[in-house]
């Protein structure tokens, strides 16, 4: 298994709750976008070095955060993708990748 691009304490950081209940949940977040940030890199050819950039691991924990807030409050959660995708933007920029949209879609059968 990898090792996780974020831990669950920072993204109850960015969610503002030290609900540990919640941490199981929120792991499984992180191993979904952890993932889908390996896409996204994987279109440009990159991977994430052994050491986790800053930026990774705060797009992973602001996605995570994303991904929580969305499952219950989907109109409440875009302010938390919005940050990641900057972060992964710029991490993006910064590995020669040039300017780049990212974007992560939900599929939902509501």
């Amino acid at each position: 298994m990898a090792v996780p691009y974020s831990e669950a304490s920072d993204v109850m950081t960015i969610l503002q709750t030290t609900d540990e209940t919640l941490e199981t949940e929120i792991e499984g977040c992180i191993t979904t976008v952890d993932a889908m940030i390996d896409n996204v890199l994987s279109e440009h050819d990159l991977t994430v070095p052994e050491t986790v950039p800053q930026n990774i691991e705060d797009a992973s924990a602001h996605f995570a955060a994303w991904l929580f807030r969305h499952r219950r409050d989907p109109g409440g959660a875009a302010p938390f993708k919005e940050e990641a995708e900057l972060f992964l933007a710029t991490y993006l920029e910064t590995q020669g990748a040039g300017e780049s949209e990212v974007a992560f879609r939900v599929v939902s059968d509501q």
